[in-house]
């Protein structure tokens, strides 16, 4: 029989009942407590993506690099419906090394603010964010978890720029690959060519790095997109593999199309439209690149669709876990980011500014001639300033030297230590002979730096003496030169640099044979050349 209305409306809510609202709370303690703890990995990665967003930024080979996370973040969407049955782990030895990766965090941190290029450590912060996240997953639902999603979890390391020699290993060896073929191509059409180098030498100039091998960028960005289908279609290793290779070849393909069509742009219609030309040309590596992965792994596809799951998964179930975890992972990262930073405000106070210098170049000279830095050049160097010369001293000696400069920032150790001799001159035909190492050449009042090494380009034997100089040093510091040694990215964290303002200054001599013989030149010559400023 049903009861009178007002005895009904007498009724406790179940919403309002002492039970169900004791097990809400538990239930929004515990979610409260994970949330806190997926807050501080979701701080690691953003840290990690803040780095590499530097070298994102100047780097066109990794341009990629911003999609990265999103597309990461959608195959671990994709695979979440799928998930396993979560079995929680209990292993105390994976609690101790996820404890050991936080606190990894914090020298990463203090590093990477005086290196921002340094990519070993980038490495190290992106295997720190992978194997936290892993730690994570496995206190969720056990290794079934962690096997499941690690591929996508893994893929966000193609972000991380590839270490420095084998990235120049990889692309020189395929600029110059992609060079010779062109010449090759070139002979079929009757274009006579000339490979130098990563160089093409033509009957009416050279199609340079800019002009024909830029386009080899494409690569990195190739192989990101075969990683990324492999792993949106679910691909067997094998399959993936496959799709790797592929990768390689339709950008090789591409870039030989692109050259190509260069050299023949330049040996028909001029060095001028050739350059009119370029940024179409490039449009061919995408057109050639893009659709030939999306094909291949649309026929690789599994004619079988994987079945379906044939229950709902059931509703996650977090393990208890302290609220305290959560709180005190965010504490020790705040805590770290606020140390780094008096760290280096520390030090900061008492750095003292270096000589300022300039070049005078020897305009008196009727054999000097003042040059510039190509546009394309500079755009991939983004310094504040450049000035460069040429001319023969009075022996027959062949110079040539630029002075860049690069205002305070923090990117202006990495834009400056990015332009070398080792770099930059196999990449336009030269061969490194020999490395001497570290030299002070006294000038007026001060002692400037330089590398020495000597190169073979053009059948002639090149010596390239190259100083970069940090607009302030700590007092107790001598003004060394900066060789991207491991010893001396660590020097400048104890010293507590970062973000100063650098200048790259590089003399260039053809004649001398020896080695002595040119020291010998550059130390009677330099006093000339260099001209001191007032310190502001």
């Amino acid at each position: 029989m049903a009861e009178p209305p007002d005895t009904a409306l007498l009724r406790p809510l179940p919403s309002t009942s002492p039970r169900f609202y004791s097990r809400s709370l538990s239930v929004r303690w515990i979610t409260d407590s994970w949330a806190l703890l997926i807050l501080a990995l979701g701080v690691c990665w953003l840290f990690l993506f803040s780095e590499l967003s530097g070298e994102w930024r100047i780097n066109a080979q990794y341009n990629y690099g911003y999609v990265v996370p999103l597309l990461g973040l959608a195959l671990i969407w994709r695979r979440w419906p799928e998930r396993p049955e979560a079995s929680a782990g209990r292993s105390a030895w994976v609690g101790f090394a996820a404890i050991a990766l936080l606190f990894l965090l914090l020298p990463i941190r203090v590093v990477l603010q005086a290196n921002p290029e340094w990519r070993l450590v980038y490495w190290l912060h992106g295997f720190q964010a992978v194997g936290l996240s892993l730690c994570i997953l496995y206190r969720l639902g056990g290794w079934r978890w962690v096997r499941f999603f690690a591929p996508p979890i893994l893929f966000m390391l193609i972000a991380v720029p590839w270490p420095v020699g084998l990235e120049h290993w990889a692309i020189q060896g395929l600029m110059r690959l992609v060079a010779g073929l062109t010449v090759e191509v070139a002979g079929w059409f009757g274009i006579p060519a000339v490979q130098q180098g990563n160089l093409i030498e033509t009957t009416v100039g050279i199609v340079g790095i800019d002009e024909a091998c830029s386009g080899v960028r494409s690569l990195q960005a190739a192989l990101m997109l075969s990683l990324f289908l492999g792993e949106m279609h679910r691909f067997s290793p094998g399959r993936r593999v496959a799709l790797l290779v592929a990768s390689l070849f339709f950008d090789l393909l591409a870039n030989l199309t692109r050259t190509t069509f260069l050299v023949w742009a330049a040996a028909n219609r001029g060095l001028t439209q050739m350059e009119a030309w370029h940024d179409t040309a490039g449009l061919l590596v995408m057109i050639i690149v893009l659709p030939s992965l999306l094909g291949l792994a649309h026929v690789m596809r599994p004619r079988t669709q994987r079945p379906a799951p044939a229950v709902k998964p059931e509703p996650m179930v977090f393990p208890l876990i302290p609220r305290w975890v959560g709180i005190l992972a965010l504490v020790w990262i705040g805590a770290g980011e606020l140390a780094a930073e008096a760290w280096y405000r520390s030090h900061e106070i008492s750095l003292i500014a270096t000589s300022r210098w300039s070049l005078a170049w020897p305009v008196q000279s009727p054999r000097f001639r003042k040059t510039a830095v190509p546009e394309n050049s500079l755009a991939i160097l983004r310094c504040s300033s450049s000035d460069a010369g040429i001319w023969d001293d009075d022996a027959g000696n062949q110079w040539s030297a630029f002075l860049l400069r690069w205002k305070a920032g923090k990117n202006s150790a990495q834009l400056a230590k990015g332009h070398r001799p080792d770099i930059c001159f196999p990449a336009a035909g030269a061969r490194l002979i020999d490395d001497f190492g570290q030299m002070t050449v006294p000038v007026h009042e001060i002692e400037i730096p330089f590398r020495h090494q000597t190169f073979e380009m053009g059948g002639k034997l090149v010596h390239v003496f190259y100083c970069l100089w940090p607009d302030r040093v700590s007092p107790n510091e001598k003004p060394l030169l900066e060789d991207g040694s491991q010893a001396s990215r660590l020097q400048a964290v104890v010293a507590g640099k970062r973000h100063l303002g650098q200048q790259v200054l590089e003399i260039v001599i053809a004649g001398p044979e020896s080695q002595s013989e040119a020291v010998s030149l550059l130390q009677q010559h330099l006093p000339m050349l260099i001209r001191l400023e007032k310190t502001p």
